[in-house]
Order: C-alpha cells, then structure tokens, then sequence
C-alpha cells in the first residue's frame, strides 16, 4: 500500500528545512553525508508546485506526473503476478487526480475498486478554512489487461451505470459534498481501463480530464434524481440535497456550481442570481427570505425554475392568489412537471419547520385547485361574446 505526495497540497521539503537545520546543528559532525547540503534536498520531491517550476503550473504538474509515474512503474515491477496495489489519496482537484489516474494508467495498472474512508480530522491545519476533503479514497489496483478500442458512448453509458450505483452506495454510508463526488471517480476509471483506448465517433481519443468532468456529470444527476431541470436550479437541488440549509466552504460552492456547467462563474451564481448567500469563506443556501429584495425575480421567461418556484412562493405567502394563478398561468407553470419536481424534491429535502418547506407544500397541495383557477382565467375573455346578446 502506498500514500503518495498529494500533489501541489503540502511543500513536504519546505515544512522539512525547519527540522532539517536543527537536527545539522546536534548531528552535522556525526553523519556528515547526510546533512551535506544547506538545506533539504528538494530536485526529486514529487510535488506539483509551482515555485519549483520558475511559477509555471503546466510544467509543476508535467513534473508531478512524470515522477509520480516513475514511482508507480517500480511498483508495478516489484508486484508478482494479480498482487493487489492499494492507494490512498485525498485531493478533490481534477489535475491531482488525472496526474495520479495516468500515473498508475502508464505504469500497467487499473483500479478495480474504490473506498473512500473518513480518516481526515476536520480540525487539521491543511482543513482550516478550506474544503479539504474528510475522507481519504483508497483506490484497489491491479496488473491492468486492456481489451480493444471502445466507443465513447458505450463507454459513457457503463460509467454513468457505475457512477449512479456509487453514489447510492456512497450517499448510504453518509458521503456528501466533495468527498462523495471524488468517491465516485474510482469506480468510473475502472470502467474506463479496461479499453486500451476510448474513441469519440471521429477517432480523437477520450482524456482524463474528459472522464473526470463525465464523472461529476453523471454524479450531479445522480443526486438530482428524476429532476431535470436547467442548470442553475438543478445546482440549488443538488446544494440543498448535499448540504441542506448549512453552512458550507465556498470552494465547495465553486465544485457544486461548475459541474455540468463549466461557463459559470460560481460568484455570479451566488451573488448576483443569489442562489447562496456568502459571508466570507464561507457560504448556505439562499432560502426566500433571502432573495426578497429581488422584485423581478422569476419575471422573466427565460429566468430558472428555482426563480420561477421562488416568485410563486412569494405571492403565496403574501396572500396573493388571484396574482399566483394568473403568474402560473402566464409563464405555462400548471403543467410544468418540472417545475412541480422542483418543488417535491424541496419539500423532501428541506428540514422540518423550514417556511420554505411549508411553502412548497402548500403549492403541492394546492396543485389541482389552481390548475382549475387557471383554466377559468383563460376562458374568461370569451365571457362577452356568449352573454345573452347573441351572435351578429
């Protein structure tokens, strides 16, 4: 079993020089080979930062891989025959972990299983005041035998099947947030080795980094259940799903956000459509309360469901109704099955006694009744036309 450097995480020789210098003042004379350099000796560290590379990022991580690699094929030499290569890992970044997956792919190995176990203690200094995550992922490897070229749609149907029964397995042992999407990427690129190479329908070869943004895809809708709805509101069902009302790191906010829509910038998404309110490093959901100062919010045709689901709560509760059903009538909301969604699946997710929770049940409740309101309202203006005056 091996624990490797985590890529650009901890400067290991830099944290070293503090003990290094200490121990040369009491040992130097004793053992002088080995304090024979001013300070630690730091050329073959297997680190991915970036003050080693002259502050170049591409060529710290190219050097992170290619050592990483180097320790990877040596382990693989030193196994005999099926011997099992565990590997434990804790980094939610996709360069550690594409650094780390070709690293073991080069040196002729395949992870079979993955197990992400809460070893972290959330008060370490690396974890204070970020979203490092709590658990480490021990990643099962062994001699990789690749089959044939495969096809990136047979290949992505098998890691969407492998991601979904992950995160039904993970979310049952109580992962959640970053840990439970990072848990994920075992079992995907167990799937993904066992082709020698994946091929899109123009022949240009499936990545890494392409196989780790299908994975937190597929992890995402896996979460959202049967909602499919547009990204900002599936992003507010997911959050809420994750982490309910809580507060939460800001970089997790970054992960949640991106996945699936790579065009976002996460602090437009909390600030500016305010969908999580940010107070410092850290962040929550934004529940009604919070967003209403925003007076056209859900006025829009092309605005998100979430905002839409948020406007129709608010006329709710400000005793509205005759404004609610001509609002769910105008924006095609009475049948909106995805809209409706959104609301159960707040419902189910949101704590008890949460206003935002009795909201979205008295909507569902009210479904019907309102449709039928609707339904009056728009056959209201044919009214003058049929009121004893006849035809002309």
């Amino acid at each position: 079993m091996t624990d490797p450097p985590y890529f650009d995480e901890i400067a290991y020789a830099d944290l070293s020089d503090f003990f290094y210098i200490w121990l040369k003042r009491f040992l130097g004379e004793a053992s002088p080979a080995v304090f024979a350099t001013p300070l630690t000796p730091k050329a073959d560290e297997a680190t991915a930062l970036r003050h080693r590379s002259g502050g170049d990022s591409r060529r710290a991580n190219e050097c992170f891989r290619l050592k990483l690699t180097g320790a990877m094929c040596e382990i693989r030499r030193a196994t005999k025959g099926q011997a099992v290569v565990a590997v434990m890992f804790a980094h939610q970044s996709a360069e550690a972990w594409t650094a780390l997956i070709n690293a073991l792919l080069d040196a002729g190995l395949s992870i079979t299983a993955a197990y992400p176990i809460d070893t972290e203690r959330s008060v370490r200094m690396v974890a204070l005041g970020t979203s490092a995550l709590a658990s480490s992922i021990t990643v099962i490897c062994r001699p990789r035998v690749a089959g044939s070229a495969a096809s990136y749609k047979m290949v992505r149907s098998e890691i969407e099947e492998a991601v979904h029964k992950a995160v039904k397995r993970f979310w049952a042992y109580g992962f959640r947030g970053a840990d439970l999407i990072v848990a994920c990427y075992g079992p995907a690129v167990g799937v993904f080795g066992r082709h020698e190479r994946v091929e899109k329908a123009d022949g240009t070869a499936v990545g890494i980094p392409e196989l780790l943004e299908l994975v937190r895809f597929a992890a995402r809708d896996a979460i959202a259940g049967e909602f499919r709805g547009d990204h900002l509101s599936t992003v507010y069902y997911v959050w809420a799903n994750l982490y309910g009302i809580g507060e939460q790191s800001w970089d997790d906010a970054r992960l949640v956000v991106q996945v699936g829509g790579e065009g976002e910038d996460p602090m437009e998404v909390a600030r500016k459509r305010g969908l999580l309110v940010v107070e410092g490093s850290r962040c929550r959901l934004a529940l009604l309360r919070d967003r209403l100062d925003r007076s056209h919010m859900g006025d829009d045709e092309s605005a998100p469901l979430i905002d839409k689901l948020h406007h129709a709560m608010r006329l709710w509760q400000e005793e509205k109704r005759p404004e609610l059903v001509a609002y769910l009538r105008e924006h095609g909301l009475t049948d909106d099955a995805r809209f409706w969604k959104l609301a159960q699946a707040l419902f189910e997710v949101l704590p008890p006694g949460e206003e935002d929770r009795k909201l979205a049940r008295v909507l569902l409740d009210e479904r019907d009744t309102l449709r039928v309101e609707a339904g009056r309202k728009e056959a209201a203006p044919l009214g003058p036309l049929f009121n004893g005056q006849g035809a002309k």
